[in-house]
């Protein structure tokens, strides 16, 4: 379901390009900047990708963690803390819009 702010591109359909210059394409698993292409480790995009999907809902730590490493992994869900904070740089690099917000003593959502 796509939302305000967000648009597909009609040339590739895995495309999704967000307000603020910001494109996903999620069959190439590759995030873009203003056409240029913003390096993502593979969990990083996996957790942009669950975030951006499903913009405005809340996922806690232990949620992400569990969707993105899954349920028989072995570690701890602080590690996604610290995924989020190398996005946000990656990002910060590019804009200085935020895309993902904590949700004080909730967890994390993309933006609409």
């Amino acid at each position: 379901m796509l939302t305000s702010g967000v648009k597909r591109d009609t040339a590739f359909e895995t495309q999704i390009k967000f307000s603020g210059d910001l494109t996903i394409d999620y069959s190439a698993r590759c995030l873009f900047f203003a056409e240029k292409s913003v390096g993502l480790a593979k969990k990083e995009f996996d957790i942009v990708e669950l975030l951006s999907q499903n913009q405005g809902q809340v996922f806690d730590k232990e949620r992400i963690y569990e969707r993105v490493w899954s349920y028989d992994s072995e570690g701890d869900s602080s590690v996604v803390a610290e995924h989020i904070r190398r996005i946000r740089t990656k990002l910060a690099l590019y804009t200085s819009r935020q895309y993902i917000e904590t949700v004080w003593g909730c967890g994390y959502k993309w933006i609409k």
